[in-house]
């Protein structure tokens, strides 16, 4: 038999990913070897086990946190910037959504031990992001005195929400610009001034 090519981690990780996200936590290591073009042995080489290869595979794309929760250019207004806000997390949250799915119906998934691998993994920061900037907000007179903490969640999660109701095919599987301006018009209502 002749020799395999060789594949960088990247590159492994991406075929593996791939795989991953068609068929969940059940893909054979079998099929990764054969797409990557390198034997399972090389597979358990670099990565110990197949869930460690899963978990590795399966990292959160990444984010610039910073350049989302910063207010464009042409955002006229408090309002305006949670709806800008609002459309880069539900963008996030459609690259997001193929990759949790999988993780999701691992039963051994345990998001504290996910979360502990990858450290710097945008979701946290992106929810402790949005509630200091909610917080800079109310503190420049831009949204009334109430707590801050339950106004993110409420948003954080309903934009997440958006993302896995389009992965299941809800609204054709996208919902509108339109649709994500007034959730955060519902939400803006109850914290303005």
């Amino acid at each position: 038999m002749g020799r395999r090519k060789r594949i960088g981690d990247d590159e492994l990780l991406a075929v593996a990913r791939e795989v991953f996200v068609e068929r969940g936590v059940a893909a054979s290591t079998r099929e990764i070897a054969r797409r990557a073009g390198c034997s399972e042995a090389v597979l358990y080489q670099r990565h110990g086990t197949k869930i460690d290869l899963f978990l590795r595979a399966m990292a959160p794309p990444a984010l610039d946190v910073e350049a989302l929760l910063d207010a464009p250019a042409d955002a006229h207004g408090p309002r305006a910037h949670l709806e800008a806000i609002a459309l880069g997390m539900l963008d996030y949250f459609r690259r997001l959504a193929p990759v949790l799915q999988p993780l999701l119906s691992d039963p051994e998934f345990d998001f504290e031990a996910f979360a502990r691998r990858h450290p710097d993994a945008p979701l946290q920061r992106m929810r402790a992001g949005l509630m200091a900037t909610l917080e800079r907000m109310q503190a420049r007179g831009e949204l009334r005195p109430q707590p801050i903490a339950p106004a993110a969640l409420t948003l954080f999660a309903a934009i997440h929400s958006l993302a896995l109701f389009e992965r299941m095919g809800a609204h054709g599987g996208r919902f509108d610009e339109a649709t994500v301006r007034g959730m955060v018009g519902a939400l803006w209502d109850g914290l303005a001034p």
